[in-house]
């Protein structure tokens, strides 16, 4: 839904588009057409567009919605004074008067979600399937007859399930693990593309597991020496 504005309001809303061009046309420049430039000019020009935007801004009511991602980028709250001296923020300000749903933050598709880590083990030799529930706590991580809750990291379950079975996985799994269970809620993944991406996980430790150089390590029957 469009905001109805009234004639000063469109007047205001035309002064911060003109000042947005002219700094969008500024960055579009060469290095060295930018030299050219006045940079003192420039920086009036954001001046004049951040306190235009943010007179639009208080009087609009209700007040614009904007992304979470954008206030926190700003390090302040969109009432003040100088939150739009900044291109991000007038230009979600322009596109939530075109529309209101504009800047509505994408919604976590996948809680509660069943998804699948096919992992090869050399134990079996064969894939052997981990099953993760993504819910809000983290990972539920089920495998044989164990049911654990683990953190979105999925620690500390998945790391102990796969060294029950004896298997070798990259030391910075727990970080991806993390970034998939926020990458999903933060940007509304669907189940396929959430899956998509722990299917490139369990390839990647499927690879360390099947690159052990299992041809070094100790016989488990030998007894190491004073040092191991």
């Amino acid at each position: 839904m469009k905001v109805e504005l009234s004639p000063e309001q469109k007047n205001i809303r035309k002064q911060i588009e003109e000042k947005l061009d002219v700094i969008v046309h500024f960055l579009n420049l060469t290095r060295e057409e930018r030299q050219k430039q006045s940079y003192e000019k420039i920086e009036k020009v954001y001046a004049e567009m951040g306190m235009a935007a943010h007179k639009l801004h208080m009087t609009l009511d209700p007040k614009p919605k904007l992304q979470r991602e954008t206030v926190r980028l700003r390090g302040m709250k969109p009432e003040h004074p100088e939150f739009y001296h900044h291109i991000r923020p007038v230009e979600e300000l322009l596109n939530y008067l075109d529309d209101t749903h504009a800047n509505d933050e994408p919604v976590d598709q996948t809680l509660g979600e069943t998804f699948y880590l096919d992992v090869f083990t050399r134990k079996w030799g064969h894939l052997d399937r981990y099953t993760l529930l993504r819910n809000e706590e983290g990972w539920l991580i089920k495998h044989m007859s164990q049911s654990e809750q683990g953190g979105r990291d999925a620690e500390p379950i998945l790391s102990y399930v796969l060294r029950h079975d004896h298997v070798s996985y990259p030391r910075n799994l727990s970080s991806i693990m993390e970034d998939i269970w926020y990458r999903a809620a933060d940007e509304g993944l669907s189940r396929d593309e959430v899956q998509g991406m722990l299917k490139e996980v369990s390839e990647w430790i499927s690879m360390t597991e099947q690159n052990y150089p299992s041809h070094i390590a100790l016989n488990k029957n030998k007894q190491k020496g004073f040092f191991s």
